[in-house]
């Protein structure tokens, strides 16, 4: 089925130290060309030259979990536990207004396969209690609180879009608490280098509801190859909503998300100046055509971050987890299966 995908360089010449490579790079004014092509020879755990129409869309249909809930000190949280009881749970940081039916039920099959896979609801969203964190840091440390509330010392985790800023900060802010970082569809904060969002995305974005034409604007690529995968997520979806469908994020929820994401990407939380302190093992899933956080975001936490793999998907948008559901998910076993040592080990 993949046998169009090649990987270049092989994980073992990626895997390494390049770190006084990639800042001596930075540190001589490299080019946002320069950048690029620096960052496709370094660092590169994947790069996915992927064939589209290699890759069918997925039919796996989730059997979506009873909603359950645990008391943290403030707040009820919600949560949905899936696959296996044992081994290191993967907790999943969602998106902008999203909730946990926001998830492609297909990667959550295909994730949960092999290890516990966790989705909640953060402080003050859908069915959980509390007021919203009015900060990425806050954000985090609500994440925090809901993995002790679990009663879990150490964990993996997943963020996609603004859950990426979230489990940036997590990893920054509570180290202990993160074996593996999984960083999709998401950007750095913040900087000078930091590429700006396409022109109106975040206008579609805040819109009151979302028909599938916003939809396929926000979370695929604009290409004819997308169209069937951008439909068979989106009907996948959408069966798994009824009759257990969550309360939709609020307008008031979405404002106190939206000044949080504008000081995080105003780089007021100074979190771009502090990735180098990330000695978690991370994963970098990109599209290629990424309306929020075009693909040089994803080579500047690439380079920022230590000890990093990177996965760009071409002809794909905000969610390649759910263009490619199956795939991805793959690339994470893959990666969370990987014993080589970290770079914080060496």
């Amino acid at each position: 089925m993949y046998d169009d995908i090649h990987i270049t360089p092989s994980p073992d010449q990626a895997v390494g130290n390049h770190l006084g490579e990639k800042r001596a790079s930075s540190a001589s004014g490299t080019s946002r060309l320069g950048l690029w092509e620096t960052e496709m020879k370094h660092r590169l755990f994947f790069a996915v030259l992927l064939a589209v129409t290699a890759c069918l869309p997925a039919t796996a249909q989730a059997n979506t979990p009873e909603t359950r809930f645990v008391e943290g000190d403030d707040v009820r949280y919600a949560y949905r536990a899936h696959g296996t009881e044992t081994g290191t749970p993967l907790v999943l940081s969602q998106r902008f207004r999203g909730t946990m039916d926001d998830w492609d039920p297909a990667f959550l099959d295909a994730l949960a396969e092999t290890r516990p896979v966790v989705v909640f609801d953060g402080a003050g969203v859908s069915s959980s209690t509390g007021e919203v964190p009015t900060s990425i840091a806050g954000m985090a440390d609500d994440m925090a609180a809901f993995v002790g509330a679990l009663g879990h010392v150490e964990v993996d985790v997943l963020g996609w879009s603004m859950g990426g800023f979230v489990v940036q900060e997590l990893a920054m802010r509570h180290p202990e608490l993160v074996d593996r970082l999984i960083l999709v569809g998401t950007g750095p904060a913040g900087s000078a280098e930091t590429p700006a969002p396409e022109e109106g995305v975040f206008e579609v974005a805040t819109r009151p509801t979302y028909g599938a034409e916003e939809r396929e604007h926000l979370f695929f690529a604009d290409a004819p190859s997308s169209l069937a995968p951008a439909e068979a997520s989106m009907a996948r979806i959408d069966a798994e909503r009824d009759p257990n469908a969550e309360p939709p994020t609020t307008p008031e929820v979405m404002q106190v998300q939206g000044a949080a994401i504008g000081a995080w990407l105003g780089g007021g939380d100074g979190a771009f100046e502090r990735l180098a302190a990330i000695e978690t093992p991370t994963l970098i899933v990109a599209g290629d055509r990424d309306p929020f956080f075009p693909v040089l975001g994803a080579f500047l936490l690439n380079r920022e971050i230590p000890d990093t793999r990177l996965a760009v998907y071409p002809m794909a948008g905000h969610a390649p987890h759910h263009q490619w559901p199956e795939h991805v998910a793959q690339i994470i076993d893959d990666f969370l299966a990987d014993t080589t040592p970290s770079v914080a080990d060496e």
